[in-house]
């Protein structure tokens, strides 16, 4: 015998609610396993869980969690995120990206984006969309000085981003004319 369509849709809905609030509880043991890549996404979805803060260091994605409890997520030898939050008319200063606080202007915005080494190779050249905190994550190599040029609506901006021990992982003073 099966049971009511009603009886399967609260049973479903109820499924869907307790697995969604399970998730809406960010816990350490939730980044074991992550690439850095997947542990950055998921600060960015974490990004308004109560008393959580994420952020970024040259060296690893960092969490801590209500309570005290510290987890963080190594990035690798070779590579280092900088997040760059293009503006026209706001911005904040900020030297440490913090994925749980930092907001741009520019929210869900198409930005052409290029990456020039010293050298003057090319390293990256993309459309991309900025996140809903205003920042676009460039994945970079490591020890590096490059050249960034980002268009969007017809304006431009270009500064200057590095990838050494230390260097900042948030950059919101490319203005765009």
């Amino acid at each position: 015998m099966r049971p009511p369509p009603a009886t399967v849709f609260f049973i479903l809905a109820s499924a869907a609610w307790l697995a969604a609030a399970q998730s809406a509880t960010p816990s350490a043991a939730q980044l074991r396993g992550l690439t850095p890549q997947q542990a950055l996404a998921q600060a960015n979805q974490w990004r308004s869980a109560g008393g959580l803060q994420s952020y970024l260091t040259s060296d690893a994605v960092m969490f801590e969690f209500p309570g005290g409890k510290r987890s963080r997520v190594a990035l690798a030898r070779q590579q280092m995120v900088v997040a760059v939050a293009p503006y026209v008319n706001q911005t904040h200063s900020c030297k440490t990206h913090f994925m749980s606080g930092c907001q741009g202007e520019l929210v869900n915005t198409p930005v052409r984006v290029l990456v020039r080494n010293q050298a003057g190779k090319t390293v990256l050249d993309r459309r991309m969309r900025t996140l809903p905190n205003g920042f676009v994550e460039l994945w970079l190599d490591r020890n590096q000085t490059y050249r960034v040029s980002l268009t969007s609506g017809g304006k431009a901006a270009a500064g200057t981003l590095t990838t050494h021990a230390g260097s900042d992982t948030c950059v919101t003073t490319l203005r765009l004319q």
